[in-house]
């Protein structure tokens, strides 16, 4: 069975369980999905990150929840780019460690000899239960810091009962008074990188944005492949024709598609011209930056109105367990919902395309 039939099989399971099986997990790792954009000296791929967002919405096209996985594990892996070398041998030596874990600056650092202890508390810890090291970002002397913990520093807190993306695990985890060396602390804007390649000059708070935004298309674009399938196969109750041979169906599929091509070729354009900067060492000018955010979010929005209209489109044959269309709904809906596809980032980039000079600095 290939990855994707595998996901594909086990997501009911993985759903009702509120985390991924044992199978799939071991096929992510196996196909080396966590490590897709991470150095080649810690068994990474070096992708693209066009080709990678591509990669992306494919795993969530089988399902959204392990889509979501791979793409947090591997944005957290690209850290490997930043931190100081011996940090990145220590964490990501062993090819098959998966890191993930949350940028907000949450955690409270109290200096200490060499390095600092560190309190505190954090959300959308999605994989965090899988992983052997967990990023928890830290307020410290010298400003926030993306820091990494050992897996045993990190208390999991079992708060995780959401809407959609059951099976990503994204808990509430915590440290009390854990030590963090130096070394496993750095701020990946304005510094060294331990190891040079385009990942360190592309912008990197907008890596996480194409991950999720990556994620909702793949979700829509399974959601049209389940309405089309039904609409070929349902008649519904009172009706004497299939839904495929319904005017206002096939209008409806249309402009889904319509739609969601448009959106995600908008986000391959943004996306191609900022990675084009980053492979030629010139960093990204803040007006592509707004726009590969705007495609970001407007690739999210799109998504979850495709998935909307896909589930309406199925009737009630829409609403059981059984059928994948109630659970894309309410994945597109929770993915669309990070804070890095709101709409505030269209305030931002209608902001700077009229000169009144918004913040650029978490973009």
């Amino acid at each position: 069975m290939d990855l994707h039939a595998l996901i594909r099989a086990e997501a009911p399971l993985a759903e009702q369980q509120r985390a991924l099986t044992e199978p799939v997990l071991t096929a992510l790792v196996n196909h080396g999905v966590h490590r897709r954009i991470a150095p080649k000296r810690y068994g990474g791929a070096e992708l693209g990150l066009p080709e990678w967002s591509r990669e992306v919405q494919e795993l969530s096209r089988a399902d959204a929840s392990t889509g979501w996985t791979a793409m947090t594990t591997a944005v957290s892996a690209s850290l490997a780019w930043h931190l100081p070398r011996d940090a990145s041998d220590e964490i990501f030596g062993d090819p098959r460690a998966l890191i993930a874990g949350t940028a907000a600056p949450l955690g409270r650092a109290v200096e200490a000899d060499g390095g600092y202890r560190v309190t505190g508390r954090w959300g959308w810890g999605s994989a965090v239960t899988h992983s052997d090291w967990v990023i928890a970002g830290t307020l410290t002397s010298v400003g926030p810091r993306l820091a990494v913990y050992p897996r045993a520093d990190v208390t999991i807190h079992d708060t995780w009962n959401a809407a959609g993306l059951r099976a990503t695990g994204s808990h509430e985890f915590s440290l009390d008074d854990a030590f963090l060396p130096s070394r496993r602390a750095v701020w990946p804007i304005g510094g060294t990188p331990g190891i040079e390649g385009p990942i360190t000059v592309f912008p990197y708070f907008s890596f996480l944005a194409v991950g999720v935004a990556s994620v909702c298309l793949g979700v829509a674009r399974r959601a049209i492949d389940e309405i089309e399938a039904l609409a070929v196969a349902k008649t519904p109750q009172h009706a004497t024709t299939r839904l495929a041979e319904q005017t206002g169906v096939q209008i409806e599929l249309a402009l889904a598609e319509a739609r969601l091509s448009s959106a995600t070729a908008f986000l391959h354009e943004a996306l191609s011209a900022a990675w084009e900067h980053a492979v030629n060492g010139t960093q990204t000018p803040d007006a592509l930056k707004a726009r590969l955010r705007l495609a970001c979010s407007f690739a999210s929005g799109e998504a979850t109105d495709v998935t909307q209209k896909a589930f309406a489109a199925g009737g009630g044959s829409s609403v059981f367990e059984a059928s994948a269309l109630q659970r894309c709904l309410r994945d597109a809906h929770v993915a669309a919902q990070h804070t890095v596809v709101s709409r505030r980032v269209l305030e931002t980039y209608s902001m700077l395309k009229l000169g009144l000079g918004p913040d650029m600095s978490r973009f």
